[in-house]
């Protein structure tokens, strides 16, 4: 039953990634929110979410584990960079003796397709319990903005 239910987590994850960022690279809406005027779009919005240990890196869990996490920042560009910031506390018996950093990508997707966008992530495990997602993709291809020379 716990398996099951990080693995509904993890899905649960991947899909509300992904169906936010379907509509934010259409520039007009992100959400089913309409992007007022051609600046970044923030969301404002904290989602709660158990965040796999494959994107986390902490070593004592396993890559099924979840930790769950709070967004705090999500931006997105007309150019097509994004940020994500997500944080949260690693159980107590789970933290490092000292700092750990662990870099891995994420590529988003819904029901096993990929809809083609990548982030590279750095996750920082404070020996305190306190964890820092952050995904970054700067590929400005897909954005509608213009484009540096």
């Amino acid at each position: 039953m716990k398996s099951f239910l990080k693995k509904i987590s993890a899905v649960a994850l991947f899909s509300a990634l992904s169906l936010g960022s379907t509509s934010a690279w259409a520039q007009n809406t992100y959400g089913g929110v309409p992007q007022r005027g051609n600046g970044a779009f923030v969301l404002k919005e904290e989602s709660t979410q158990c965040l796999p240990n494959s994107l986390l890196g902490v070593p004592a869990l396993a890559t099924t584990d979840c930790v769950t996490m709070t967004r705090e920042k999500l931006v997105a560009t007309p150019s097509g960079k994004a940020t994500i910031v997500w944080r949260g506390t690693v159980p107590e018996t789970a933290r490092p003796a000292q700092r750990v950093v662990y870099n891995s990508t994420f590529t988003e997707n819904t029901h096993s397709e990929s809809i083609g966008r990548v982030y590279n992530t750095v996750a920082v495990t404070e020996p305190n319990g306190y964890i820092t997602l952050t995904l970054t993709d700067n590929d400005k291809v897909r954005g509608k903005g213009k484009q540096r020379k």
